[in-house]
């Protein structure tokens, strides 16, 4: 059950980092503003279709949401942000932008194991890993 978790943690931070304008979810995650986008990728030889929000201040931490769905999977990742976890995930996420502004290399989201090692999955994964900052419900969808 904790490898499948995993896999979908892994799916959340390979939607996100592609599927995300950067500068637009940069900016709105460092201020905590609202902000919605979705879209669909193709990994591991799925579709998946994010939908990633940020709903903004609950108390002193910030509320970002991930709905994704995947072969029958639907699930959810909420998780609450301090400032510190949010400014820590901006300075990754910068940077990485300007690694990729000068490299001829595109994000390779054909599996899971390419993205394991992208400084953006692993700086996300540190808190969608932690059940003190982040939580996930997964259902399995009714065929139709």
């Amino acid at each position: 059950m904790k490898k499948y978790f995993v896999f979908i943690i892994t799916l959340v931070v390979t939607a996100l980092i592609v599927l995300a304008d950067d500068a637009r979810f940069m900016n709105a995650l460092k201020n905590c503003s609202a902000y919605s986008e979705s879209g669909t990728i193709n990994t591991e030889n799925m579709n998946v279709t994010s939908q990633k929000q940020i709903l903004g201040w609950d108390g002193d931490r910030c509320v970002y949401r991930e709905k994704i769905q995947f072969s029958g999977i639907d699930s959810c990742v909420t998780c609450k942000l301090s400032r510190a976890q949010i400014d820590e995930i901006v300075s990754v996420m910068q940077a990485y932008a300007v690694v990729q502004k000068y490299s001829q290399d595109n994000v390779d989201t054909s599996s899971v194991a390419a993205v394991q090692n992208n400084p953006v999955v692993k700086v996300w994964n540190k808190y969608l890993q932690d059940s003190s900052v982040c939580t996930m419900s997964a259902l399995q969808l009714q065929a139709q």
